[in-house]
């Protein structure tokens, strides 16, 4: 009996450190680095194979700086952690475990811990929104939803631009909650990583991006937004929700905007590449088609879709209905079903 026990211990013990390196190596850029020398300045690549295309030399950004080299420790970090992953297995391995999986730990006591941290500096009232697959888990808790798992280790945010609220230091409070910067010179932003737990990203409307917004938010914010299209769709419609462990209401879009926003960006967001992507292409248009029977059976839901679409410029409004047909190439039961289709269009 007690060497079961001491048996079980170790085995999760084990597993604890398999989550823990490989939640890190899901952040750890692909790649090898390269440096050139200019004129006496070195600067900082990275290489990574592009399907279809090769390999290609990623910028960095100039040798020296704080944030180069912390990306550059960050690359380098992976080859230890493969070697720590691999002997992790072959321990698991000789205590009997023939099969390891990533598990999904501290979601909910991570996603409280940010809430309240962005309350604590005032943000929800100030243009920030909880945004992606933590907004639809909301929408489960707060508003009756239909369950739908999460799939994702994103915690994804907007902030409404212009930026008019008291100054902030984002980054320190992310880093406080345990959260490492990681650059990413190819989209120009910085987003943070906790490895085994999740990753911190927040995004701007790309219409709105202008050059002083994008300084005014990294002088008064502290942080390095990314800028994406139709995030105005979110943005222009909040609502509040009060969330179990969160002590203030939280900020995110309204499901009328919720589901649109969906329809556009399944197939015309950012990296949306069908073949690479269609797994989150299916889950995106499985959250609308739950959100929309919500708005289905109610009719102050209803009435605000209707205001949302007719405000849609023409562009966007093909989008929608593109992206509403386009919902039956993926589809693949449990995930996405004949009837979540039908539904989606039913209600678009």
């Amino acid at each position: 009996m007690v060497i079961e026990d001491i048996l079980e211990e170790s085995r999760d013990l084990y597993q604890d450190q398999y989550d823990e390196i490989i939640g890190r190596l899901l952040h750890i850029p692909k790649g090898s680095l390269r440096s050139r020398a200019v004129g006496g300045t070195t600067y900082r690549y990275l290489r990574r194979h592009v399907a279809g295309r090769g390999y290609e030399d990623v910028y960095v950004g100039q040798a020296g700086d704080r944030a180069v080299e912390a990306f550059v420790s960050f690359v380098k970090e992976r080859k230890k952690r493969l070697q720590e992953r691999d002997a992790v297995k072959q321990s698991l391995k000789a205590l009997g475990v023939t099969k390891v999986e990533l598990q999904e730990k501290d979601y909910p006591a991570m996603f409280t811990a940010l809430a309240n941290a962005f309350a604590r500096e005032g943000l929800w009232e100030e243009g920030l929104m909880l945004i992606g697959s933590w907004c639809f888990n909301v929408y489960v808790q707060a508003f009756g939803v239909q369950f739908y798992p999460l799939r994702t280790m994103d915690f994804d945010f907007g902030l409404r631009i212009p930026y008019t609220g008291d100054k902030a230091d984002v980054d320190k409070l992310l880093r406080e909650l345990g959260f490492t910067a990681r650059v990413d010179p190819g989209h120009g932003k910085i987003d943070y990583v906790l490895p085994g737990v999740g990753m911190v990203e927040v995004f701007i409307d790309r219409d709105k991006a202008t050059k002083k917004e994008i300084d005014k938010v990294r002088s008064d914010l502290s942080m390095w937004p990314a800028a994406v299209s139709h995030l105005k769709i979110l943005t222009d419609h909040p609502v509040t929700a009060k969330v179990h462990g969160v002590h203030k209401a939280i900020t995110l879009p309204s499901m009328p905007a919720f589901f649109v926003h969906r329809l556009v960006t399944a197939r015309f967001g950012e990296y949306r590449d069908p073949v690479f992507r269609a797994g989150k292409i299916r889950r995106d248009y499985k959250q609308a088609a739950l959100v929309s029977q919500k708005i289905e059976a109610d009719k102050g839901l209803k009435k605000e879709l209707e205001a949302i679409i007719a405000e849609l410029p023409d562009d966007l409004l093909v989008k929608m209905h593109q992206g509403a047909e386009a919902a039956a190439e993926y589809v693949r039961s449990p995930d996405l079903t004949e009837e979540d289709v039908q539904q989606i269009n039913r209600v678009v």
